[in-house]
């Protein structure tokens, strides 16, 4: 196996990878329509994910940016302006309109910012970054003070959403109240982006979002606080700048109270209802490490020895054969968890455990790329092999796949 992952490693095969990258960003743009009002980038070339999608395009941007098609990153944000102006937050995307994504629209227009050098974004933009974050603590607190993720879709139209759902996540109800409630923690799920495992699993359901504070929202949150105070300071707006500041302390005060297992020495997701913290370790736990909400290399260490395979890093932890497993999960390699993993392993000082991580993913692009030529959405991380999961049939990606293996073959100088 060593062997052939040194051969997948070569430059030849990496920049066959790279030049296929580079040749079909433009296919996965696609023109302005009645509901989208500037040209966008997709997830993929071909297939069904042909529509503006949230999150994706976080990852999307950094290639763009790396391979000269920066213009489309200001269409991009254009866009997303457009729909917070709208909706009052960005959709998880142009066809699933009753929830949002991870609220990365803030790090998309100060990355955008570091690549111009142009404070004029960080102005046009910043309406719209406080307008999303309006919505984020006003519609998805807690009590406690922090956040979890939820949905926006009426009674009426979470009936649909159970027809249409329950059976992926292989739960029925039987009362309509019951059903409602279910339906609304799958949306608070997907509304997470990470649609479906079983982080939030309790006695009484597979997917008990509703009874969760959730880690990676207040990480997010964290992360949106601590650049929109920056953001202020470059433009001289210091009152907002303490403001957001003082936000961002306080939430990490009140993660290090909720959500941080001292036993372990790891954050998790916390059941609120009965004080416990979630029985599923994910790879939202080095999200901390990403923000720099914990430095603690002894955590990161404990994390990756239990996510790590052969090929990848795992979304969730192994949970034995006969455990059922959705595709947000073992042993699905996605290219988030490895930029997520990397990005925290170095933060901490972790930098030969996290290139390994790199390395593994861009392996899985390469090996399947030489057998099919083309980059798909996940890998299985015990081979290497394109996954297969029981949700739908894996795509042909470029989207965030190929972001991220960009990212990793520049900061691993592959690239020329």
């Amino acid at each position: 196996m060593e062997k052939k992952r040194e051969v997948l490693l070569n430059q030849n095969t990496t920049e066959k990878v790279l030049k296929y990258v580079r040749e079909n960003w433009v296919k996965s743009i696609r023109p302005a329509n009645d509901v989208v009002p500037y040209p966008f980038t997709s997830p993929s070339i071909t297939g069904f994910y042909k529509a503006f999608f949230y999150w994706d395009n976080y990852f999307i941007h950094k290639g763009l940016m790396l391979d000269g098609v920066e213009y489309q990153v200001k269409h991009n944000l254009d866009n997303f302006k457009y729909y917070i102006e709208r909706f009052g937050y960005m959709p998880n995307s142009n066809v699933f309109l009753n929830r949002s994504q991870p609220p990365l629209f803030t790090k998309c227009v100060y990355e955008y910012y570091l690549f111009k050098g142009d404070k004029s974004i960080l102005e046009e933009y910043l309406p719209a970054i406080l307008r999303e974050y309006k919505f984020w603590m006003t519609e998805r607190i807690l009590p406690c003070g922090l956040n979890s993720y939820g949905c926006t879709a009426t009674d009426h139209q979470l009936k649909f959403v159970y027809e249409d759902l329950s059976a992926r996540v292989e739960e029925t109800r039987d009362t309509e109240q019951e059903r409602i409630k279910l339906a609304r923690d799958i949306l608070a799920v997907a509304e997470s982006g990470l649609d479906f495992n079983m982080r939030f699993i309790t006695e009484e359901s597979k997917i008990d979002a509703s009874k969760f504070i959730h880690l990676d929202i207040n990480c997010f949150l964290y992360d949106v606080e601590r650049t929109v105070s920056t953001i202020c300071n470059l433009l001289g707006r210091k009152d907002e700048e303490k403001a957001f500041l003082d936000y961002a302390n306080k939430r990490k005060e009140l993660m290090d109270r909720y959500l941080l297992d001292k036993e372990q020495g790891i954050y998790l997701d916390y059941n609120f209802v009965d004080g416990s913290f979630s029985k599923i370790l994910s790879a939202v736990s080095f999200y901390p490490y990403v923000y720099g909400i914990s430095n603690d290399v002894n955590g990161a260490k404990k994390i990756l020895e239990r996510l790590e395979l052969p090929f990848g890093i795992s979304p969730c932890e192994f949970r034995g054969e006969d455990s059922l497993y959705f595709q947000w999960d073992y042993p699905c390699v996605w290219p988030y968890t490895s930029w997520f993993a990397y990005t925290g392993l170095k933060r901490v000082g972790l930098n030969e455990d996290a290139e390994r991580i790199a390395k593994k993913y861009m392996e899985d692009v390469n090996l399947n790329f030489e057998r099919t030529g083309v980059i798909w959405e996940k890998y299985d991380g015990r081979d290497g092999s394109v996954a297969v999961t029981n949700e739908y049939e894996t795509p042909e990606m470029l989207g965030w796949s190929a972001g991220v293996y960009r990212v990793f073959a520049d900061e691993m100088g592959l690239c020329k």
